[in-house]
């Protein structure tokens, strides 16, 4: 149901334009194929296609429009003598400076679209133009003088892009559907699964089919067609904490600047514009500088059915206060129901995180009057804002902790468990066995699903767990959770679902904490500006001091909850019977495992494993068993 205040407004259909998009290719010529993978990209792209198959090569585009509303837009787009072909998903922000250098440098234009900035970029700077790119993106370049694929991705993974490689055969796209959907043998990747068993999600590079793979954020990879085989696979941008900026007013007023210059920047569209707002820290800033550029501004929100999680009425306070044209989408376990099979077709991999499901519906229901949103997300992970930051650092001191202290202690948080079970006190149990650890190390741990014993009974084998720390050169302190939740949970589920959600309906999200000029200063500020008095995000709160309500800035965070417990023993126990116990459509579980946690009862906590596992065993049979189209 929709609730809407400040009256009913009607939708609007927009003509063609460009574009957050789907695109495909891959190193063979197949025009037949092509067309039908490209299908599998509609909801994508739905206004335009576009298709380029010849010099043993075929791409494919899939185009939904955003900006230049002409077909000038259309995709491949190539250079003037035809020799370099590009296929684009995403926006480029800062194209109108680009443009006119390029401009300068005697290279025309036949479109207004950052598109055709891209190809001019390629034709001077080759592979360093992705340096220059302020946006969020993920494109694929054919270069016929060299017979190469140029792929790249953004910054932070805002955007997807896979590929698959194996004895020569390479193919790349928005999603997994379309690898899936080329008739590659259809093999579960076992590293994946441990990751997703863990986490509730996969982290790039990895992907649960075996040979196939997510192009890291802020790296290029270069494909030799002649060769058959990739020949670079570089990184152009990292993440670098130096802390070292302790001044409170330089640092406020310079982070709400750059905030302004975000949001300003992607508000550039020939479609409509709107907001997602929780009436959190971080959606209320957005919404608050947005009607500094914008008088009508359309923002939506999610009503739950549990008062526990519900957070509507913070939402609509902010709404009120900004006056703007506030639409309320009321959540419950029908819709849960009726949107996880969606999610199982859009998401493509298995993905754990339960607050898809609300975001599909509020992406869904923002459609019907907006075509791009701009969201909050980034703000946690740029400044503190996560409880299992300040949660890390209790049990940092209790793993310092002498060992027969910590038996102690487990002992008194079993006997809590039996009267009041609950995963994170489990779970904090369970990190007392280990010795002392880095702070790197123990947040790995931390941020687990799963307890590792348990895994590896599920699983009925011994696990490599790897290092899903290698590569992040931040260590220690806070700066080290950050980094790994950048680099981790931000691609692999934030991200993930924020874009899978609201493709599915042809929603382009744009998340303007992640600019990267935003992202470099907050990694220049001193931890003391983040975490102050037990609570994070301390210096966003100083900088809107006076913009937005008190209330919403001394408003305790509670992040976006689901009861998917109490969704998963009541309304929705018949699927946890048919994909979580009585599942036989493959053998990598152990069901009598799974069985047993039942049966413990009260003295466990099941609510994530079983999520995981029917999210898991619903994807197989779609993608694996299923037929692809």
């Amino acid at each position: 149901m929709l609730f809407v205040s400040q009256g009913i407004f009607s939708c609007k259909i927009w003509n063609k334009g460009d574009k957050l998009c789907g695109i495909v290719g891959f190193n063979w010529k197949d025009k037949n194929l092509l067309l039908r993978l490209s299908e599998l990209l509609r909801h994508r792209g739905p206004d335009q296609s576009g298709f380029f198959c010849n010099f043993g090569v075929s791409i494919a585009h899939r185009r939904l429009s955003i900006l230049d509303l002409s077909s000038k837009g259309r995709q491949p787009m190539a250079n003037e003598d035809d020799t370099v072909f590009i296929v684009f998903n995403g926006e480029i922000f800062n194209y109108k400076e680009l443009k006119k250098e390029l401009i300068k440098k005697g290279h025309r234009f036949s479109s207004n679209t950052d598109t055709e900035v891209i190809v001019h970029l390629y034709e001077d700077w080759g592979e360093e133009l992705v340096t220059m790119l302020n946006g969020q993106f993920s494109f694929a370049i054919y270069d016929r003088k060299k017979h190469t694929f140029f792929l790249a991705r953004d910054r932070v993974g805002i955007l997807p892009l896979f590929y698959y490689y194996k004895e020569g055969r390479f193919i790349f796209s928005s999603e997994l559907k379309v690898i899936l959907g080329c008739g590659v043998k259809k093999e579960i990747d076992e590293d994946a699964l441990v990751r997703y068993l863990r986490f509730g999600y996969i982290p790039a590079p990895y992907c649960i089919l075996k040979d196939t793979f997510k192009l890291k954020p802020g790296h290029y990879l270069v494909f030799d067609l002649g060769k058959r085989e990739i020949i670079k696979y570089e990184k152009y941008w990292d993440i670098r904490f130096t802390e070292e900026l302790m001044d409170v007013k330089m640092a406020s007023q310079y982070l709400y600047s750059l905030l302004q210059d975000a949001v300003r920047a992607r508000l550039i569209a020939d479609v409509p514009v709107g907001a997602f707002l929780s009436g959190g820290i971080d959606s209320s800033a957005i919404v608050s500088i947005i009607k500094k550029y914008k008088k009508h501004l359309k923002t939506f929100s999610i009503k739950f059915d549990y008062p526990k999680f519900d957070e509507s009425i913070y939402a609509r306070k902010v709404a009120n206060f900004f006056n703007t044209q506030h639409y309320e989408i009321a959540f419950s376990s029908k819709d849960v129901r009726e949107i996880i099979s969606k999610l199982v077709f859009h998401f493509d991999e298995p993905f754990g995180d339960p607050s898809a499901v609300p975001t599909y519906l509020i992406s869904k229901i923002a459609r019907k009057w907006v075509t791009v949103c701009l969201s909050g997300d980034g703000g946690d992970e740029l400044l503190g804002g996560y409880n299992r930051y300040r949660y890390f650092f209790i049990l940092r001191i209790l793993n310092s902790l002498p060992r027969f202290v910590k038996l102690i202690f487990r002992l008194f948080l079993s006997f809590i468990i039996r009267l009041y079970p609950k995963f994170e006190i489990e779970r904090l149990r369970e990190l007392l066995r280990f010795g002392r650890l880095g702070d790197i190390e123990l947040f790995e741990k931390l941020c687990e699903k799963i307890d590792r014993k348990d895994l590896e009974r599920l699983l009925r084998r011994k696990v490599d767990f790897g290092d899903t720390t290698a590569g992040i050169k931040t260590r220690k302190g806070l700066s080290s959770l950050q980094h790994y939740d950048v680099v981790n949970y931000l691609e692999g589920d934030i991200l993930t679902k924020v874009d899978r959600a609201a493709m599915s309906v042809s929603l382009e999200t744009r998340p303007p904490f992640l600019d990267h000029k935003v992202m470099e200063f907050c990694f220049q500020l001193n931890n003391c500006l983040k975490i102050k008095g037990g609570k994070g995000k301390w210096i966003l709160k100083r900088a809107l001091k006076g913009i937005l309500p008190e209330e919403t800035i001394r408003r305790k965070k509670k992040g976006f909850g689901v009861p998917i417990r109490h969704y998963l023993k009541n309304e929705l126990r018949d699927l946890v019977e048919k994909y979580v116990f009585n599942y036989d459509g493959h053998n990598l579980f152990d069901r009598e495992f799974i069985k047993s946690m039942e049966r413990k009862g009260k003295l466990r906590d099941t609510t994530r494993l079983y999520w995981n596992i029917m999210m898991f065993n619903m994807w197989y049979e779609r993608w694996i068993k299923g037929n692809i189209e």
